[in-house]
């Protein structure tokens, strides 16, 4: 099985990029999705330059932070304080100009072009949205992959069905909700510290050992008072469980156990093996070659 380590919300702020790059560095995250809307974006940027074995994507449906584009250009996607309309509302993504989402959404794509040197690898797309048809169109423009996994939505229980270019890998992402998730969301903090990702994966909660490509997402990152204040009370704790999460040796050894091949999403999607080189020239026990 190839295993994709997604971390998630990478360029929240500053403290949050400095947990995440850890888990990069001492853990076993494979890609990043990037918020290219926050006050962390530029410096997300330029910590994971540092680190081009890893993949980065656009965070599908994040828009947390304050518009790239003009203001004045965009008024149907904002709210009076000059933020996302739609940030914790998706149905408002349909409430939009369709041609000013097309000029944030390239405001966006053109600012990691800038920064960073290249497009984001790939995003995920909410097809029954407005907004979101917006995003596929500038994401055909830039060439960023989407619709590539299977996956039943959280809220609508509909599975997505991969493009049929894409369908051949057969790439799988579950719905952690309905399982490592699921406890997050209890109103009682004693019940939220039983959160255990390393479990997840050596209780195989979703069995993805019987699949070909996986994909995990997580998210490790230091709070911040930003953070605290802006984001769900529920996930904050995950947070930084997760930075020791994708550090801890009783997964990295789960994976060695199990032959499991860590790649990053432009190797799922293209066959490249950035990531499995990498482990090589450092000569971790994780490299899965002969």
């Amino acid at each position: 099985m190839k295993l994709v380590m997604r971390a998630d919300d990478f360029g929240y702020t500053k403290a949050y990029n400095d947990g995440m790059i850890k888990a990069v560095r001492e853990g076993v995250v494979t890609y990043v999705d990037l918020m290219l809307d926050c006050p962390g974006t530029e410096d997300a940027i330029e910590q994971i330059k540092a680190y081009p074995w890893v993949s980065v994507g656009w965070h599908g449906g994040h828009f947390w932070g304050r518009p790239v584009a003009d203001p004045k250009l965009i008024p149907s996607l904002l709210n009076e304080a000059g933020q996302f309309k739609f940030r914790v509302d998706q149905t408002l993504k349909n409430d939009v100009v369709y041609e000013e989402a097309l000029i944030e959404c390239r405001a966006q794509i053109e600012r990691c072009i800038r920064l960073l040197g290249h497009a984001p690898i790939c995003t995920t797309i909410n097809h029954d949205l407005l907004f979101e048809k917006a995003r596929a169109q500038v994401c055909d423009e830039y060439g960023i992959a989407y619709d590539f996994m299977r996956k039943v939505d959280r809220k609508t229980r509909k599975e997505a069905v991969p493009a049929d270019r894409w369908k051949h890998l057969n790439i799988f992402m579950p719905c952690q909700h309905d399982s490592c998730y699921k406890i997050l969301y209890s109103d009682y903090a004693e019940e939220r510290e039983k959160y255990d990702p390393v479990a997840y994966y050596l209780n195989d909660e979703d069995q993805l050992l019987k699949e070909d490509i996986v994909i995990t997402a997580w998210h490790p990152g230091y709070l911040d008072d930003y953070i605290y204040f802006d984001s769900s009370k529920h996930f904050n704790l995950a947070r930084v469980i997760d930075i020791k999460a994708m550090c801890d040796p009783k997964l990295k050894q789960w994976i060695i156990e199990n032959k499991v091949e860590l790649v990053n999403i432009k190797d799922a999607l293209y066959g490249s093996q950035d990531y499995q080189n990498y482990l090589h020239s450092i000569h971790s026990r994780l490299y899965m070659g002969e």
